[in-house]
Formats: C-alpha cells, structure tokens, sequence
C-alpha cells in the first residue's frame, strides 16, 4: 500500500508540472541552463523539522475554536537582493538565487514584503532539484498598491527563489524575502508524523473527517458528479480555496455586482482574517478531480493535484465582525463573518471564471427535495474546499434556519445538510443504492451557501458537522448576507456599497460568466394547470457593452409532447424581452414535475437556466389546522402554527386575527412553501384566530376553518443562540417592551442545552438591576460543578429548593421550578415593563458547548394595572 501511495503522488507531480508549464507560457527560470553555480553553492536558509506533536495539538484547538485551517508555519526573514543570496552574470543579465530547504516540509511558500521590480525582471520559485514545481513568471504587472507579492506552494522541501534582471535596471530592483513558510498539511500533502488522533475538540469550528486531519473526507460529493447540464455548474466555478499570509487557509467565491462589471470581488469569512494582510491572499481556481468519485468510496478520500491557476494579492473593501472574537464581536447582532476584497489582477480567459449572484433578502431560503433520487433540482448547496482539498458539493433539501454561532445573534443561516444526497449522473457505475451525507470541514471556512436559484446567502462560519455526523449534528452556520448588506453602516463594514455600486437597491442578481451576455427568466419555477393546456415564462436579456450579436433561445428537457417555442426566437441588442410558451401540458398527470432547460447561444458563447415545471390539477378540499390545538391555551407569544400538506397545493396563504370574522388580522403571508409559519411578536393573554388557504397554478382553493388560541401571561424569546465556549464575558440576548405597567414580582424561566451545566452562568439586568440568577450550580470555588445536561427551569423566589443543588443525572440537570441565586428576582420588584430587558449567559470552563433556547419573563403586575394594555409591542433582538 505504501508504494502505491508514492506511485501514486509521483504521478500527480508529474501532472502539476505539465500545468505549470502551460501557466507559464513556456518560460523558464535562466537557472535551468547551464554555466551557473551549482545549487549546492548558493546561499541557503535552512531550517529545521517542525515540533508536529505540538504543531497537531495547537491546531485542534486552534479548529474547534473557530479559527481558519493552518497549514503552515511562518519564519521571519529579513533577506534581500542586496544583503543576501547569491548574484551571477550572463551577458547583459543579472541572475539572483536564494536556496531554501526546510526538513520533512510537505511544502514552502513565501511572502515578499517588498516586491517592486523593473520591466525586464521576471521572479521564479521552483524545486531546485526536480523542478517539477513551478511558480511565475511575476513582474512588473505583479505590483500591487501594497507592495507585496505572495506566492502559491510549492511542494518540495527544498526551494529555489530567482531574479532574472537586465544588469542595467539591477539597481531598480527593491525584493525582500520577510517570511518564509514551512508547510506541513495541506493540498493533498503532510509531514510524516503529523496526526491528530484523539485530539479533537468539542468546539463551534469545523472539525476534520479524517482521523489525522490531514485529507477531506469521503463522504464528500465532487462538483464533477453533476452532468453538464447542472445548474450548479456556474457557481461552481466561483468557488476558490486560497492562503492567506501563506500559513492559514479558507474558501472564498467570486460574486458579480449590479455593474455586472466583472470586477474580481472575492467574499469570504472574517475570521479567516484576510483584513490583517489583504496582499496576502493566493486563490487557487479550478482545484477540482477532472471526474466524478463515488462519494464513500475510498478514491474519494484521496486527494488531487492542485492547479497552477492562482490570484495572488486583493485590496480589502469591506468585513462585519468575526463570532468568534470576543474582543472584535462586541455587539452579537453585526457578527456575521463576511468580508468582501477586491483580487488583484485580471483573470486567464481559459479559466471560465463565474461571478456568483447573491440574494440579500432576510427570509430563510426555500429548499426542496428533488423530485427524484437522481436529481438536485430545488435543493440548496454549499461548495467548498474541504481540508484544503479539491472542491466538493454538499446539498441541502430543508429550509435554512434564523440562528448564529459563538458571539453572533441572529446573524448566520443554520444549514442542514441533506441526509440523503442526491445520486447524480456523472456518478460511477455501479451506483449505489445510497450516498453517505457529505459535510464541510476545515479549510471551508468562508465557503458560499447558495439558495435553490443558485444565488449567495452567506459565508461559512462554523458548526458541528463532519462525515459519520447524524441528526442537529449533520449542520452548519453561515454568517448572512442579509446581515452584511448594510453592517454597520459605513463603506468598510458593509457590502451593498461593493455589490450595489449602481444603487439599485435589488434584493437580488444572477451570476454573470465569462460571456457577453445574460438573461433571467420569471417566473423562476412553473405550477402549471391542466385545464389550460400552456403555461408561459417571460425571458428578460441583459447584454455587456459594445455586444452586437444574436442570442438564439431553444428549450430542452421537456416531457414528450410538451411543446416549447420563443416570440421571438433570438434576441439582438437592444431587444431584450421574449417570451416562451410550453404548450401540450394537459395530458400531464397532475403532480408531474420536470425540468426545463432554457439555453441562449451566441457563437461560441452559452448561457442556460433551468426552469422547474410542476404540473398542477385543480385543488379540492381545504388544509387541516394542526398546533396549536383549537382552543389551546398558554401558548407562546412567539407561537409556531403548523398545517397538514395539501395534495397538490404548491404554496399556502396565512391570515391571523384578533376576531372570528377576521377583521382586524395582525399577521398575514402568502407564498409559504412549507407546512408551518412562525407568528412572533404576539401580545400576551391575547386570543387569537388563524386560518390557511392552499394555492397552485390552477389557483386558490378555499380558506380552512379557523382555529383559535390564547397567550400565556409571559414574554418569550427564542434565540436560538450559541453559547461561547470558555468565555466569560459570555453572550447577551435583550427583550425590548413598551408597556409601562409596575412588577409587583417576577419568574423567569430558561431553556438551555449544555453538555456540562456546572460551566454556566446567566445574568438577568434592566436599568441598574441586576442578579445572576444561576451561577454555576454546584461549583464551589473547586473543580467543575454540575456535569450534566441542559437546563429547562422556572425559577421563582418563592421555590423551596434552590437552583444552585440542582443537578439532576438526567436531561434536564436543571429543572422544574426552583429559586434563583441571590438576591434572585427580587431586585426587579417595583420596576416598570418598559425598556430593556438583557439576559447574559456565559461558559466559564472549556470544552463544553450549549445553546441558550429561550427565556421568558413571567411578570405579577402591581395592583390596580393593567397588563398588557392596548397599545403594547414587544421587539426583540
């Protein structure tokens, strides 16, 4: 096994040179010929093994904590042209070399921390021995506004760097070589001796599939299992892995603007820290297998080459807060974990880049099953670089969730990868019956989420998931676009300044490729009715300056006898509306649902969208109500009302009301493609009626029968919210009132999940009160407290038995109705409602994480007021 394992990486070698000699247009190094010195004679830094053992523990920690993936281990250096190395003449050329050798490195990689060189200059690095890897040449079109230039790896333990100068501008030459980086993981690669076994820690960082975290994991699905025909293609290529300060890694994804521009913007993850070098940044594109592995298989755990395809140097432009920071992630509600740079440099043409659109909006994305167990359509994606390996696909079939990770409050979309992936066609034969669910892992950090219409949403932060996961654990969070949209609102902590340059003010945009042209089609996805036999989807057409040619529209993919045509058939600027008609949709059986593929062709230039067609009947019955029960009582006031499906009905239609006859209603919302709606806000002790109507392209059917329910006497709120591990400073959710009505006393109740409740301590405050209500049950100044899970308590002054013995050997370790610490809820008595209620929750140990669920204030009034009178609202953040 060992020696297949080396034929094996001999040929991937041999296969990155023959890339890199075609990046390089043929170039090479002067050093390659002969009458120079021998490698061996020229000055040389060296440095020695690596402590991995130590190297491996730091980076577990390093992982769980949130930080990127490490890949490298920075020297300072303060060599340059002039101090050091070794110069030589060759006719009118000065040549300088500097040697570096690293023991045991998986790869080196360097950082000029002044780069500026004259026209006839050219920089190679290479292996010195083999030379089968390759980086440059870079020159005077390298320079950038910083200075400096960042190169990618090279994977050799043994590295040449070179200056090729006309002798004549040798005194124009300003190169200093400030840091050089030792490699020991990474791009398919390791230090012997690296593993991480036993090492991993609970923690909200991405954790590595393999057991010594030095590969992406098997479970993962490669982008070159979809068919040419896949929409998710496009942001496909988006998708870039790169280093930063050449010893971190994260992913990043090109995304387009209103400008439609081109311009290389590149959004990643704050806490991947690109703001503290944004010249630092090498990205790697098209780091992909060339075919389709089955995921599970032992070939897919094994990694691939990685391209001579590189970006290198960005200018930053914009970043919200890093979760997990406690020093930078000082307001939760901000820390959404996007930044956005500008690359340097203008792309190879052969490297069919894409610019990825994006949707800001703040609902959660709507994702979908597909129709079939080899079909992705109507799901949600995620596409990274795993372990900073080859890029994979991981898809979602269930609508993300509202939560946040660490600092952050309701700023990141909680992604739950599809337990069932989808067997697409390019999948080997045989196929398997079943695909284990793929993840994210180290070296994902960043990565884009994209919602069913391939459109960007958010960046990955962080979460539980790694192959084998199952349950809540097979989910991650990314930080929200819609939260980054306006930040904090200046140019450098928000993105629509970069993604709106126009001032639009869209919620959304398509992707743009490298081709002259673009077109959207609406609706996005059909619900067509028998009894009408067509169906029509309007085509709108952008084009980029200057283009003069003619979009030719076809459609493809559509069942036997549907018919699709185009009035008119192409398109030449400035028109730019057609429309295309599917007709023959009557023999359809209802519930039918296919795929249609629209294409636009101009020349050699292609762009095609895919249009879901779902084949609707006329409905017949109305939606059965199901929670809250029909005269429920003590319900939340932010309830969750939940209907049964509807035979084909495609969407639904809430309305919720004060009164029986729906006169006065509070909430309403149509276009829910799911079963369930979340009423927040509502007022206590309140009744309330609700009622659904379904809807499909045949049209609306008929309201059901209404329900009612009753608020209990408290106010909620569900965050959702991570607690930070072993960060006292801890994490804050508020409740804002208006009602101004006096506390005679006050109960608070509090769900929680935590592995090791003795960690955790919560603080209730309004004005200048304040009490810690639980502060570490059974801590005592020595060891840990209460080992056991989860808190679900109402906690009450007048409780016989106090909170701080709690510590039950079952889930919950905290529960029931039990008095708070001292001085409890007492110090509440005699305040107002109004204004802000916060609740800080903080772990005081490591290795243990939670999440605070909800908490509630359960108010007794002072006498003679009314509680909850007209006019009451309640905001909560």
């Amino acid at each position: 096994m060992m020696m297949l394992k080396y034929r094996c990486l001999t040929a991937a070698l041999a296969l990155v040179s023959s890339v890199a000699a075609a990046a390089t247009g043929g170039a090479a190094p002067t050093g390659f010929g002969a009458g120079f010195k021998s490698i061996d004679e020229v000055a040389t830094a060296r440095f020695g093994a690596l402590d991995l053992k130590t190297i491996a523990e730091e980076d577990a920690l390093r992982e769980a904590a949130g930080n990127p993936m490490r890949f490298a281990i920075a020297h300072d250096s303060t060599i340059d042209v002039r101090t050091g190395g070794t110069w030589e003449q060759k006719g009118d050329r000065s040549i300088w070399r500097y040697r570096v050798q690293a023991q045991d490195a998986a790869s080196l990689n360097f950082g000029f921390t002044r780069f500026h060189v004259p026209a006839s200059a050219r920089v190679f690095i290479y292996a010195s021995k083999d030379h089968a890897q390759l980086a440059g040449p870079y020159d005077a079109a390298s320079h950038n506004a910083l200075g400096q230039l960042w190169t990618p790896i090279i994977i050799s333990t043994d590295v040449m760097v070179e200056l090729d100068v006309a002798t004549s501008e040798r005194n124009q030459v300003d190169l200093v070589l400030g840091k050089i980086n030792q490699g020991y993981r990474g791009f398919g690669t390791h230090s012997k001796g690296y593993e991480q076994p036993g090492l991993h820690l609970t923690g909200e960082g991405k954790s590595a599939c393999s057991p010594d975290a030095i590969q992406s994991g098997a479970c993962n699905m490669d982008v070159a299992c979809m068919d040419s025909s896949d929409p998710w293609n496009n942001p496909r290529r988006s998708v870039g892995a790169y280093t930063m300060s050449g010893t971190d890694t994260c992913t990043g994804s090109l995304v387009n603007n209103t400008a439609g521009d081109r311009s290389m913007l590149f959004i990643t993850a704050s806490h991947c820290n690109v703001v503290a070098n944004p010249a630092g940044i090498v990205v790697y594109w098209n780091y992909e297998s060339a075919t389709c592995r089955t995921p599970g298989s032992a070939a897919s755990g094994n990694p691939v080459p990685r391209p001579t395809t590189t970006s290198s140097g960005s200018t930053f432009l914009a970043r919200t807060r890093n979760p997990f920071s406690g020093t930078d992630c000082t307001n939760g509600a901000v820390c959404s974990d996007n930044t956005l740079v500008r690359l340097n440099g203008t792309p190879d043409p052969a490297w069919n880049l894409f610019w990825a659109g994006w949707d800001h909006g703040s609902t959660p994305a709507h994702c979908a099953p597909g129709p079939n167990a080899n079909s992705d359509a109507g799901q949600c994606a995620a596409i990274h670089h795993p372990n900073v390996d080859e890029k994979r696909i991981t898809f979602v079939e269930q609508d993300f969730q509202v939560g946040g990770i660490s600092g952050g409050t309701n700023t990141h979309w909680h992604s739950f990868w599809d337990p069932t992936p989808p067997i697409l066609p390019n999948i080997p034969a045989p196929q398997p019956a079943s695909l284990p669910p793929g993840v994210t892992e180290p070296g994902s950090s960043g990565s884009p989420l994209y919602n069913a219409s391939q459109r960007l949403v958010g960046v990955l932060s962080g979460g539980p998931s790694a192959c084998g996961a199952t349950g809540a654990d097979l989910s991650d969070f990314y930080g929200q676009l819609s939260v980054a949209w306006d930040g904090e609102g200046t140019p450098t902590t928000r993105m629509k300044d970069w993604l709106d340059p126009t001032s639009s003010g869209v919620t959304a945009i398509d992707g743009i490729g490298m081709t002259p042209f673009n077109f959207t089609v609406d609706p996005t996805a059909v619900s067509a009715c028998v009894t009408s036999d067509t169906a029509t989807v309007n085509i709108a057409a952008t084009y980029d300056a200057g283009f003069s040619g003619t979009v030719a529209f076809s459609a493809s993919s559509a069942p036997s006898g549907v018919n699709g045509t185009f009035a008119p058939p192409s398109l030449t600027p400035p028109s730019s509306a057609s429309v295309l008609t599917l007709s023959g949709i009557s023999p359809l059986a209802p519930g039918s649902f296919f795929n249609i593929l629209v294409t636009g062709t101009s020349g050699a230039d292609t762009v095609s969208k895919t249009i879901p067609l779902t084949v609707a009947g006329p409905l017949s019955g109305s939606v059965n109500l199901q929670t809250p029960a029909n005269g429920a009582t003590g319900v939340s006031t932010s309830a969750t009302l939940t209907w049964d499906a509807l035979a084909g009905a495609a969407s639904y239609t809430i309305e919720v009301a004060t009164d029986a006859g729906f006169t006065n209603i509070v909430a309403t919302q149509a276009g829910i493609t799911t079963t369930s709606y979340a009423a927040s806000g509502l007022s206590p002790n309140t009744t309330y009626y609700w009622h659904v109507k379904p809807t499909n392209g045949c049209g609306d059917g008929t309201f059901s029968a209404a329900f009612s329910f009753t608020t209990a006497n408290v106010i909620c709120h569900s965050p959702a919210l991570a607690i930070p591990d072993n960060n006292p400073t801890g994490v804050n959710d508020t409740i804002t009132l208006t009602d101004t009505s006096m506390i005679n006393s006050l109960k608070l109740s509090i769900t929680a999940t935590h592995t090791y409740v003795g960690d955790l301590k919560f603080t209730l405050s309004k004005d200048a009160a304040s009490s810690a209500v639980i502060d570490r049950p059974g801590y005592t100044g020595t060891g840990f407290g209460c080992s056991n899970n989860d808190i679900d308590v109402l906690l009450d002054d007048a409780a016989a038995s106090p909170v701080e013995d709690a510590c039950s050997a079952t889930p919950p370790a905290i529960g029931g109705t039990l008095s708070p610490n001292a001085p409890g809820l007492a110090p509440f008595a005699g305040l107002s409602l109004a204004g802000t209620w916060t609740l800080n929750v903080s772990d005081n140990a490591a290795s243990d994480t939670g999440t605070l669920t909800e908490w509630c204030l359960v108010p007794e009034l002072a006498v003679n007021d009314t509680i909850f009178a007209d006019g009451f609202e309640m905001v909560v953040r």
